[in-house]
């Protein structure tokens, strides 16, 4: 397979060739790359795309990097019959990446090209528009979490925030003295739970707040994409996946065994309903079915079944969520080990 690799500036009428490798000098065959690749564990499916890395030819045209083209940079790389030269990439550069077979008496096969334009690091941005096109952790500091110790809500959102290494201050709402229903609480959340997530926008200099862990999770990982890790796998099965086991903790268990909950009812039930007891049937219910839906997709996964709970190789959502509702779990005398 013939590889070819053209530049084409923003003053040129035409890409202009500057590589011109071959499949056959790669220095691991397929196999081998697959091997390579899958040894330390990674998962690998019918259909997975693998990307070769460098390949490089034993003649200086054949060069498979600018870095080795221009030496590292301590000599110009002429761009076809043109006056422009590049030691580096430029922003505007338009690159083309080229494959194709050839026999003689048989005729050609393409593979098609990858092409794609060098853009700014950081792009002009108008005022109009500053506040959508920013989307990095810089636009954001002065990070608050409004929580108690013992709420799950609070631990699932401080699992998150470990997850991206974001350095945060706790401001402490102690549920059991009833501070969340004080008028200074109120202010922060008007719902009067936690926990409530604070930053101040670095853009505009405005206050934001936001509740409820779910949207609290997805915002960092919508705000924070280029720091540390994720909790929502890449592959949208997997993905789908640890959003509905969050949701089920979230929506379907947790509520059912909160403070407020079993004191209501115990108010209202005049002694015929036990507020500890309604909450723990919830948590057993809800834990017994994120077992089941769990156990179904480490079996589906086989061999390649990874030590997190939907198989994964790296924590996800559910993980953030399946934790605290295991430790509300035995808080309650939920048999555990039994339901799980």
């Amino acid at each position: 397979v013939k590889l070819e690799v053209a530049i084409q500036g923003e003053d040129m009428s035409a890409p202009q060739t500057v590589s011109a490798s071959n499949f056959a000098n790669l220095y691991w065959n397929a196999r081998q790359q697959l091997v390579h690749h899958s040894v330390t564990g990674c998962v690998m499916r019918p259909g997975d795309l693998l990307a070769s890395g460098t390949i490089s030819g034993g003649d200086e045209a054949a060069f498979g990097s600018m870095l080795e083209l221009s030496w590292k940079g301590s000599r110009d790389v002429k761009l076809g019959d043109t006056d422009n030269t590049r030691k580096f990439l430029r922003d505007g550069d338009n690159v083309v990446m080229s494959g194709w077979s050839r026999k003689d008496g048989v005729g050609r096969v393409g593979f098609g090209i990858c092409e794609g334009k060098i853009l700014p690091a950081i792009p002009d941005l108008k005022p109009a528009d500053t506040i959508a096109s920013i989307s990095s952790s810089k636009c954001y500091e002065n990070f608050k979490l409004y929580g108690y110790w013992r709420s799950s809500s609070t631990w699932r959102v401080r699992i998150a925030l470990a997850a991206k290494g974001i350095e945060y201050e706790t401001c402490a709402v102690n549920l059991v003295e009833g501070v969340q229903r004080g008028a200074e609480h109120s202010e922060v959340n008007p719902m009067k739970q936690v926990p409530v997530f604070e930053c101040t926008d670095s853009v505009t200099g405005s206050t934001m707040r936001i509740t409820q862990s779910i949207a609290i999770i997805e915002f960092l990982e919508d705000a924070f994409t280029d720091i540390a890790a994720s909790l929502l796998p890449r592959d949208i099965g997997a993905r789908a996946a640890a959003r509905e086991i969050a949701e089920i903790v979230n929506s379907g268990t947790q509520p059912l065994q909160n403070l407020s909950v079993m004191k209501s009812i115990d108010e209202r039930a005049g002694g015929a309903m036990n507020g500890k007891a309604f909450g723990k049937d919830g948590i057993a219910n809800g834990l017994a079915a994120v077992e089941k839906l769990v156990s179904i997709r480490r079996s589906n996964l086989g061999r390649a079944c990874g030590p997190y709970a939907l198989g994964t190789f790296t924590p996800t959502i559910a993980d953030a969520y399946i934790i605290p509702q295991l430790y509300n779990g035995r808080r309650f005398e939920v048999d555990v080990e039994r339901v799980c």
